[in-house]
């Protein structure tokens, strides 16, 4: 897969963007062209400014995926920085499953160390793990995928999962896209869950310091690692910066060395000399969700006044929007369409035909989106024919709030009745729980799931409580997939539930996208990470600094 990249030309003074194709590798070398060489700078303390987190917590299942204890805690199984592959880079060092993907065996690393003195990571410490990630109190997303296990510690070092039915994808849920960081027993045992709140023991290259809700997590390396390698810079800190402005000056100013910049300010920051780094792989999907389509039977949370509850109304939402407008203004055109929200070439039951549909089904038609709206009766059919249209933040994708304008100024150019809504990203997780999600919102689905996971996230009642789109047939498919092992099937069953998602315009998909992170080159070098966590950000030690 090839990745855009922007060339910058300015005209009467405004801007103007010209997509070429690149290859990823040659993105973050061309983006400096142009740019005055910057002496470089040594910092001891790198600052990355990010959005404030889902939930500023340091209990990790008390959040929605949220990144702020990425740098210290550790997963099970690791991702390969370059290919995204899981690895032996987390606490497991092997591992194995049977023929019927029910028992899953895990060996950990015999070196592997808790920060401040909690002794060795065992068997002990990963089944306390579970039982805190799979609890009744649990706001995770994804968290059905880890639930039913029985836990066995085999000796210190080996544990084993064991279920009922198959978990094929066992090892998503336990990587850097899963629902379970790894806490010790022994600060459990000696401090409580206090101790967790106040300092968390970790297992990665940093070890936490401090946070201060509402302003910053703070880490500092921890020397002589027991993988065998070494963080660069002595200590990290990620700053809550919500405005994308403020991002902007803090990094010209050399306060901030590297943020997440949305695409439309990086030309700005690249003419004063900031460099572009890439994922080395897609790092997920983006749809604004039709949610509160809670169509199970005898679901009492069914709402069949919604006006996207028809599905004239969701197509014409969807022709409404044009998606080269969006993905020009929103990611400079490095980005790419997606036909379907979720499937990709690597899923189980990908349909390519599908994406070849897309032009005539989806493309952007404002004349045919309002017929549609008329033939739906719209707006006199519906008691409230309000679009509300949710405003956030979500880490990782500062994109997402320019997002819901521009969806508001395509929406009422067919004349549907909008309200926007301003609401922070656990407030929208509340609503769904409570399954009083009736509004639209952008959203995201990164990195991209398997085929399994992101059913059984999006779209059934154990899933996420931001999906919105449930009903009995998808939900039969899922629990057809989740029991069987035979890979056509799975392939048959993947291809089915993708069809029909595109045929009932279940969401509006927008984009496939990279992570990118705007670096300060005075005091950052390079970074590679390969995009596989919920806002891409992960190998927080392989960030280099300038020489």
């Amino acid at each position: 897969m090839q990745h855009p990249l922007v060339r910058f030309a300015h005209k009467a003074g405004r801007r103007r963007w010209r997509p070429v194709s690149l290859t990823v590798a040659a993105t973050a070398a061309l983006l400096l062209l142009g740019s005055s060489p910057l002496a470089a700078t040594p910092v001891d303390r790198l600052v990355i400014g990010l959005e404030p987190a889902n939930a500023d917590t340091n209990l990790f299942w008390a959040s929605a995926s949220d990144i702020s204890l990425f740098p210290a805690l550790g997963r099970l199984v690791g991702n390969d920085a370059l290919t995204g592959d899981y690895s032996s880079d987390g606490l497991a060092a092997s591992w194995e499953v049977n023929d019927d993907f029910t028992e899953w065996t895990f060996h950990l690393h015999p070196e592997a160390e808790w920060h401040f003195g909690f002794g060795p990571v065992t068997a002990a410490d990963i089944i306390h793990s579970y039982e805190l990630h799979t609890g009744d109190d649990v706001t995770q997303t994804a968290v059905a995928q880890l639930r039913g296990a029985v836990t066995e510690a085999i000796d210190d070092k080996t544990v084993r999962f064991t279920f009922e039915e198959p978990r094929v994808n066992f090892l998503f849920a336990v990587a850097s896209r899963g629902s379970m960081l790894i806490y010790s027993k022994a600060q459990y045992d000696a401090e409580g869950i206090d101790g967790y709140v106040a300092r968390p023991a970790g297992t990665e290259h940093y070890q936490v310091v401090e946070r201060v809700s509402g302003q910053y997590i703070r880490f500092e390396r921890v020397d002589d690692h027991w993988s065998g390698t070494d963080a660069a810079f002595p200590e990290m800190e990620f700053r809550w910066t919500p405005e994308a402005s403020t991002k902007l000056a803090g990094l010209l100013a050399g306060e901030l060395h590297i943020t997440n910049l949305p695409r439309e300010l990086q030309g700005d920051a690249i003419d004063r000399g900031m460099k572009v780094l890439v994922s080395t792989n897609p790092s997920g999907h983006i749809t604004a969700n039709f949610n509160g389509l809670y169509r199970r039977t005898g679901d009492p949370a069914t709402n069949p006044d919604l006006p996207w509850a028809d599905i004239r109304v969701r197509e014409a939402m969807n022709r409404a929007l044009d998606r080269d407008v969006i993905l020009d203004v929103l990611y400079a055109g490095r980005a790419e369409k997606v036909a379907v929200y979720g499937m990709g070439p690597n899923n189980e039951g990908y349909v390519p035909e599908l994406e070849q549909r897309f032009e005539a089904e989806y493309g952007y038609d404002p004349a045919r989106a309002k017929e549609l709206l008329a033939e739906a009766g719209y707006p006199d059919a519906f008691t409230d024919p309000t679009i509300p249209i949710i405003v956030s933040q979500i880490s990782g994708n500062p994109e997402v709030a320019t997002l819901a304008e521009l969806l508001d100024s395509f929406f009422r150019d067919i004349g549907l009745q909008t309200e926007m809504r301003e609401i922070d990203w656990a407030s929208m997780n509340a609503m769904g729980r409570g399954r009083e999600a009736y509004v639209i919102n952008p959203n995201r689905n990164a990195p991209v799931r398997p085929t399994e996971p992101f059913l059984q996230t999006w779209y059934t009642t154990q899933g996420s409580p931001n999906g919105g789109f449930e009903d009995d047939y998808l939900q039969e498919l899922t629990e057809r997939l989740m029991v069987t092992v035979d890979r056509e099937e799975r392939a048959a069953i993947g291809a089915e539930a993708y069809t029909y998602l595109f045929e009932q315009y279940a969401e509006m998909p927008i984009a496939a996208i990279f992570a990118e992170m705007t670096v300060n080159p005075t005091f950052v070098a390079d970074w590679t990470f390969p995009g596989v966590t919920a806002g891409g950000m992960s190998h927080w030690h392989l960030i280099t600094p300038a020489e």
